[in-house]
């Protein structure tokens, strides 16, 4: 016997297909059988449920129910139902017209002469009298203004007179330089009566404020007339 004749025989007795798939199949057929009826039972129990709980709300709803003997007859067509009735308020008499009642003329204050500008100014400065029908009013006192008070002037002061700076050696050695600001208080003279530091310097203060309290302004002007007042003077103190 030939080798092709023993293959021959050998794959007469060899089943048809895959053997270790057909081993399987009847598990596997078993197993999907199984799993399809718990699918199917599962979802009839959940469309049960469902039902169930749909049904019990329907019955946790409140119906009443009448007899027709309880309810009321309608009421008859053919009786025309009268319109409601509107209360109109009863007509009020006119107001009758008020009367005028006199009343006795006021008295007018005396008549009273003001003095004028001229007469002011020749007037004893200083005292306010009032004698008859005259009125004097004393002219503004010659108080100068406190520091930081505002004062309304058209020009503010002019410096006339400069006394230059004179530098310290300290602030010189240690290399101080800058620029101090002195508030100074000018009168209605121009001359100087009090300085303030506004921006300072320490090593710088003392001179700046001994250079500014010999500058001579020409005085600031409110309605053409001299009037004291505080202005910011700058002083420059550079090493170069």
């Amino acid at each position: 016997m030939s080798a092709n004749d023993e293959r021959i025989t050998l794959y007469e007795f060899m089943p048809y297909g895959a053997p270790e798939l057909m081993e399987v199949a009847k598990k596997y057929m078993f197993r999907a059988t199984i799993a399809g009826c718990g699918a199917i039972l599962a979802f009839f129990l959940c469309f049960m449920a469902v039902n169930l709980i749909l049904a019990a709300q329907q019955n946790a709803i409140p119906v009443v129910q009448m007899q027709v003997a309880d309810l009321a007859a309608p009421p008859p067509l053919s009786q025309d139902t009268p319109p409601p009735q509107v209360q109109v308020a009863p007509a009020q008499a006119p107001p009758a017209a008020a009367i005028p009642v006199p009343v006795p003329d006021a008295e007018a204050p005396p008549e009273q002469t003001i003095m004028s500008q001229e007469e002011i100014q020749t007037s004893t400065p200083g005292v306010a009298e009032g004698s008859g029908d005259q009125i004097v009013v004393a002219p503004p006192s010659d108080e100068l203004p406190k520091f930081g008070e505002y004062v309304y002037v058209e020009e503010l002061p002019e410096a006339i007179t400069r006394v230059a700076v004179v530098y310290p050696d300290l602030a010189r050695e240690a290399g101080v330089d800058g620029k101090v600001i002195v508030q100074a208080l000018v009168d209605k003279s121009g001359h100087v009566k009090d300085v303030r530091i506004q921006k300072s310097i320490p090593m710088l203060d003392d001179a700046a404020k001994a250079a500014v309290r010999q500058w001579v302004f020409k005085p600031a002007l409110s309605n053409n007339k001299p009037v004291a007042v505080w202005v910011a003077v700058p002083v420059n103190f550079s090493l170069h």
